[in-house]
């Protein structure tokens, strides 16, 4: 059932009932089953998974690594928690920084003031900031068999389309992530809302995971509740990031997140990628792997702790 909601999940008027024909199982057990992973948390959400960079107000991010006092990890992680914009906060093992997190903003320069105005709130002198330069991969999903992250949907574009050019209510799209629901037709209540037709939706979803505004559509994992205890966060230091990313894209299915960041001059790692799986050793052998491509001149992992989000 999990897998089937993560990698093959129909996007019908009826996704719920075509999934229940998939695994010849009935539409009740199917809806039982789901909610009931909703309501343990296993399953954080389902239906349309969204790219921010295709939203104004939220189109530019970053990755922030902070030097913490281990003192005050859970007074500033609270405060990190609380700023707009923020996605993941995670306590990882590394011997410069380690408070790593994610924030958007609308422009590069308001993404740069957010980060100084916030960490000066937290009364954090060092840190470093990495903005996004190119996402090369982004789909989080988890082989239950494997014991391992797996997928193998890439970004081809560089530019992702804003939903305003594009003339489609960003309302729409943020509604339907936030609230779809399992039920026989869930399509219908966002038709109703938004003076459509379900079918309409359906094509208007396909079209944009086309065009990677929408990024899939499927059940989202809470990957440490599915048994994906150990995540590491992979550095690549390199002078040909594009090339070694395509590698790694060819290669590595296991890889969930793969990101070309800029760098400042005391931190020269533009490359980045993320393996979830069940143990490190797992993750220990991947790292083993690309450390011996051509142009790879070193390979840190760093790995998680603790989430703080849930702080």
């Amino acid at each position: 059932m999990l897998m089937a909601a993560q990698y093959n999940m129909p996007l019908t008027e009826e996704p719920f009932v075509a999934l229940s024909e998939k695994l010849g199982v009935s539409f009740d057990y199917v809806k039982n089953e789901l909610e009931r992973y909703l309501k343990r948390g296993l399953i954080i959400r389902i239906g349309p998974q969204l790219n921010y960079k295709a939203f104004r107000g939220e189109s530019v991010a970053a990755l922030v690594g902070a030097r913490v006092e281990e003192s005050r990890i859970f007074e500033v992680a609270r405060m990190i928690n609380k700023e707009k914009g923020v996605k993941h906060n995670f306590l990882r093992e590394d011997e410069n920084y380690n408070v790593w997190y994610t924030i958007k903003a609308r422009d590069r320069e308001v993404l740069f003031e957010k980060i100084k105005a916030l960490m000066e709130k937290c009364r954090v002198e060092d840190y470093v900031v990495l903005p996004s330069k190119r996402v090369y991969k982004m789909d989080v999903k988890y082989d239950l068999y494997k014991g391992v992250s797996w997928s193998y949907r890439v970004e081809k574009n560089e530019r992702v389309p804003l939903v305003e050019e594009l003339g489609i209510s960003p309302e729409l799209l943020k509604d339907m992530e936030k609230n779809f629901s399992v039920e026989e037709k869930p399509f219908r209540k966002f038709a109703e809302k938004y003076g459509m037709k379900a079918g309409e939706i359906v094509d208007l979803l396909k079209e944009l995971i086309e065009k990677r505004v929408v990024r899939d559509f499927y059940a989202v994992l809470n990957g440490e509740r599915a048994g994906f205890k150990e995540n590491g966060m992979n550095l690549i230091r390199t002078e040909n990031p594009e090339r070694i990313a395509g590698i790694l894209l060819e290669k590595f299915p296991q890889i969930t997140h793969l990101v070309e960041r800029e760098c400042p001059e005391n931190w020269n790692y533009p490359l980045y990628f993320m393996v979830h799986a069940f143990e490190r050793e797992t993750i220990e052998k991947i790292a083993e792997e690309v450390r011996e491509i051509e142009g790879v001149e070193e390979v840190k992992v760093l790995y998680s702790k603790m989430n703080l989000r849930n702080v």
